[in-house]
């Protein structure tokens, strides 16, 4: 009589999604997504382990089932560490963005007091008022808010704005008065002609600067936009991608009416006035 050959054992199914699952899960831990894969791979190892014990040697893949569990407790465990790595980091670039939206409002307040100080021939001492810099700012001094909710003081003409928010500060400071004589002198000297010259040119100057704040919004938001979304350098945001990180959830105006190309990921955002541009890195 001849002996039976032998059964073949096949391996739990279960078992072998339990390892790709957790496989795939250290791989894609990476990008954030790993642990959302992790969860089933710990779920599909326990059930194929309880099976194969209960088969009683008819059912395989201990060893499959083994290493999917190891692999998807491994990626949770990942987690913890991830975010430590990635909330400080997030928070860093939305301190940064809200950072530079600030500053880039005590600029704006900056050239409006020099244009203001120009034009009514005020002193270095004089102080303006909001109401004083609402024709010189693009949509007037109240849309200016800081994104900390600080509070912005305008000074006198000689002073840069400040921001009651520490570190919200601008790094440079304009000298309106020359040094050996009052401001309103010097301006009462020039004749009409030269008078109306140096008002255009610095109202020129005030929609280029105008324009860098806005540069700068565009190229903080970009940064936002990438570190938060795990993007490469070279992608492409759209203006719906960078509405949440800029002022007003918009993308903004130039105040010549030149059209802003917002750029790859890792490049300034240009604008097609010429002249009007980011002259440091991105």
């Amino acid at each position: 009589m001849s002996t039976p050959p032998p059964l073949a054992i096949k391996n739990s199914g279960l078992a072998t999604a339990s390892l790709v699952l957790g496989i795939v899960s250290l791989v894609l831990t990476v990008i954030c997504i790993g642990p959302l894969l992790a969860v089933p791979a710990v779920i599909c190892g326990h059930i194929a382990l309880s099976q194969i014990k209960r088969a009683g040697g008819m059912l395989g893949g201990r060893g499959l089932a083994t290493a999917g569990l190891v692999t998807g407790y491994i990626s949770l465990a990942l987690i913890p560490v991830l975010a430590g790595i990635a909330v400080p980091n997030f928070v860093k670039a939305r301190d940064t963005a809200q950072k530079n939206a600030c500053v880039n409002n005590l600029r704006l307040i900056d050239a409006a007091k020099q244009q203001w100080a120009l034009e009514y021939s005020k002193s270095a001492d004089d102080v303006p008022t909001a109401q004083d810099l609402d024709r010189f700012i693009p949509g007037g001094y109240a849309h200016l808010h800081c994104p900390r909710d600080g509070e912005y003081v305008i000074g006198k003409v000689n002073d840069a704005p400040t921001c009651s928010i520490p570190g919200h500060e601008l790094v440079f400071n304009h000298s309106y008065a020359p040094n050996t004589q009052p401001f309103n002198a010097r301006v009462r000297q020039l004749t009409p002609s030269n008078s109306v010259l140096n008002t255009q040119r610095l109202r020129q100057d005030m929609n280029t600067v105008q324009c860098q704040v806005k540069l700068r919004d565009i190229a903080a938001a970009k940064r936002a936009w990438q570190f938060q979304n795990h993007k490469q350098a070279g992608e492409v945001p759209t203006e719906d991608d960078l509405a949440p990180f800029l002022p007003g959830g918009k993308l903004p105006v130039c105040p010549n009416g030149g059209t802003y190309e917002i750029g790859p990921a890792g490049k300034n955002p240009t604008c097609s006035i010429p002249g009007h541009k980011l002259l440091e890195s991105p």
